[in-house]
């Protein structure tokens, strides 16, 4: 067992998350000491299912937001299928959101592999919540993805953040638009037409006024 010396009982946590020292974090627990959100995200990326059972069992609030921008730890175990479903066989919610509409959905949309946003579904994760569509085609998904999300029930002619108010208010001055909007910006045209395939309309504006034509779409 490693020596943590005259580290403070915060660092020694720390390290021993780093070191997946079992056996010191067993000591802390015992005495109180509670992992942060920062060890527990350590936990997550380190893929330390030891670790992440010893802090659920001690009562670590697993569908607390890591930031006001950020939700909660399952959106940082999405590149892993195994990982993912093991936290939602705890309790993890694909539904938690931070301050704002962002949800593990919302991340997994932009990032994660078309299994792993099947594995969210398949434990309640919503297209209600977190704007995985918009998500999907900001960053420029493969078609299967974007068209599972429709097929699940993302609208496609839905503004961004409209159905959470204080999402919507907060950054309606940037031009919140329609998934189409976001192709358009990005000047994707394969994107643009598998929304147009799937019902989007161009004649929608966004909180600027401005219509896809507006942003560059290209038919």
């Amino acid at each position: 067992m490693p020596s943590y010396g005259s580290f403070s009982s915060a660092e020694v946590m720390e390290t021993a998350v780093k070191n997946e020292d079992l056996f010191a974090i067993i000591d802390l627990l015992n005495q109180g000491i509670k992992p942060t959100k920062h060890e527990f995200v350590n936990a997550v990326e380190q893929k330390s299912y030891s670790i992440l059972e010893l802090f659920l069992d001690d009562g670590y609030e697993l569908n607390e937001p890591l930031r006001d921008d950020y939700p909660p730890p399952l959106a940082v175990a999405i590149s892993d299928p195994s990982l993912t479903k093991w936290l939602l066989q705890r309790g993890a919610d694909p539904n938690a959101r931070c301050r704002f509409d962002i949800t593990p959905l919302s991340i997994a949309a932009q990032e994660a592999s078309l299994k792993v946003i099947e594995i969210l579904m398949e434990f309640g994760a919503s297209t209600s919540y977190g704007q995985p569509l918009h998500y999907a085609v900001r960053y420029d998904r493969p078609d299967n993805i974007i068209q599972y999300l429709i097929h699940a029930g993302a609208l496609v002619n839905q503004l961004m953040f409209q159905t959470h108010l204080p999402s919507f208010y907060h950054f309606k001055h940037l031009g919140l638009g329609t998934p189409l909007h976001e192709a358009a910006h990005q000047k994707s045209k394969r994107i643009i037409r598998l929304l147009l395939r799937n019902g989007a309309d161009p004649n929608i504006a966004d909180t600027l006024g401005l219509l896809p034509l507006n942003g560059g779409l290209l038919l």
